[in-house]
């Protein structure tokens, strides 16, 4: 049996996160990841038991990242739509700091093929705690009432875009700051009633 490394374990993810970001899920394999580290691609399976796992180990590291940014976000004793606030700020200062984690959380989010393998929302602590607190928000009537994972998924949208027309610099005509973003989030998700 091959001695296990976490420093290749973490390389393995590495490369598989940059051949996902340049060759998306149909064009990365395993076999182009042992290439490019000058594996042998057994070395891999040690690893992870097949690709699906591989990716799925990939998109757990880039969720963890995100929940270890906005959990304290999460646990601050604030009114409802400054908490709101914050937990978006935060999203939008997370993506700028780690593009490539927003880039590969919705990479496997837009897959129907892959999205009913992904963690769900009572699999994680955060995920359930921050849906536990839209739904007590909704009871509150400050957020609209509609399926809470679509206006999660709906925030997440509108962060990603604007931080994509950030990027690649595609908002210097009509510039839109991150306040902007939280206003334009406000008339999405908000009742009105404070």
């Amino acid at each position: 049996m091959k001695l296990k490394s976490e420093a290749l374990r973490q390389s393995i993810l590495t490369t598989t996160t940059q051949l996902l970001i340049s060759q998306g899920i149909e064009g990365t394999s395993t076999v182009k990841v042992a290439k490019k580290l000058d594996i042998s691609q057994s070395n891999i399976y040690s690893y992870f038991k097949n690709k699906q796992m591989l990716l799925l180990a990939v998109f757990s590291q880039h969720q963890a990242k995100l929940i270890t940014a906005l959990q304290p976000l999460l646990e601050l004793q604030l009114r409802p739509v400054q908490q709101i606030d914050a937990l978006i700020t935060g999203l939008i200062e997370f993506g700028l700091q780690h593009p490539q984690s927003i880039q590969l959380i919705l990479l496997f989010r837009q897959q129907p093929q892959i999205r009913p393998i992904l963690p769900t929302i009572q699999d994680d602590p955060f995920f359930d705690a921050l849906f536990t607190k839209i739904e007590h928000f909704q009871q509150l009537n400050v957020i609209k009432n509609y399926n809470p994972q679509f206006l999660a998924e709906g925030v997440f949208s509108m962060v990603v875009n604007y931080l994509l027309f950030q990027t690649t610099g595609e908002l210097t005509d009509q510039p839109l700051s991150q306040q902007d973003v939280v206003t334009l989030i406000h008339g999405f998700l908000l009742t009105g009633n404070k």
